[in-house]
């Protein structure tokens, strides 16, 4: 079940064999870092590689292009055969963000054979480490081949509530957690199973990714017998560990 972690491997717990590939990314605690990880994982194999978001996002301090437009399923051939570009439909000044596009949108994508893979920050935590989605949360592409969530492993052993919890109250209902009682595993895994959690309007087809950030913090936290009970009975496809911001980004997977 544990797993050797190379590229291939990573690409296998995806489902990214076909082109183009849509693969959302969830949650809270590190999207955007996993996002711009996937981009220069994908670029190193050879993929020619596409980042927007259907919410808010910071603009990455790579020097990659950036491009604003309202179709990008409409954008000139050449456009696309950039290695790696971001797009947006327009920039936010209020919030330093810059807005990302509907999921139909995006799904057009996927007509475009210039287009190898296509990463979108399909939700917002506001910073936090943690979160649960709202009603109208997550914004996933019908299109995805995977969903990533991501959760803060900082978190585990701490007490949590609104001061680190985006939708605390939404959190709190799932997990049944109390602002006065230290996070457990458990309670992420509550969040994980529910079907208003961590991959709620994930597409039935898609592969289900479910990744602790910054595990080095809460490793001696985790019991790994309780860490695989959501992939075991099916829940998620993959359990990866490990800190999108370090090489390498992975140090533990788990798979079916």
């Amino acid at each position: 079940m544990k797993s050797i972690i190379t590229p291939t491997s990573l690409f296998f717990d995806l489902g990214v064999q076909k082109h183009p590939s849509i693969i959302s990314v969830v949650g809270a605690g590190g999207k955007t870092s996993t996002l711009f990880w996937l981009a220069q994982l994908f670029h190193a194999c050879g993929r020619r590689v596409l980042i927007t978001t259907t919410t808010h996002m910071f603009l990455p301090q790579i020097p990659w292009p950036v491009i604003f437009c309202h179709e990008p399923a409409k954008l000139p051939h050449q456009q696309l055969m950039q290695p790696i570009q971001v797009c947006f439909q327009a920039w936010k000044a209020s919030l330093g963000k810059a807005r990302g596009f509907q999921p139909a949108v995006i799904d057009a994508l996927v007509e475009r054979p210039e287009c190898d893979v296509i990463l979108v920050e399909a939700d917002g935590a506001r910073g936090f480490p943690l979160k649960a989605p709202d009603e109208h949360e997550p914004c996933i592409p019908e299109c995805s081949c995977s969903v990533i969530a991501v959760m803060g492993g900082q978190t585990l052993g701490k007490k949590t509530g609104a001061d680190n919890v985006h939708r605390w109250p939404q959190f709190a209902g799932i997990t049944g957690l109390r602002a006065d009682v230290p996070l457990q595993l458990r309670d992420l895994i509550r969040l994980v199973q529910h079907p208003q959690g961590a991959f709620k309007n994930a597409p039935p087809a898609s592969r289900r990714i479910w990744f602790i950030n910054r595990f080095s913090q809460c490793e001696n936290n985790v019991d790994e017998n309780e860490l695989i009970q959501p992939l075991l009975q099916g829940d998620v496809d993959a359990v990866w560990l490990g800190d999108a911001q370090e090489r390498p980004a992975i140090t533990r997977r788990f798979v079916r």
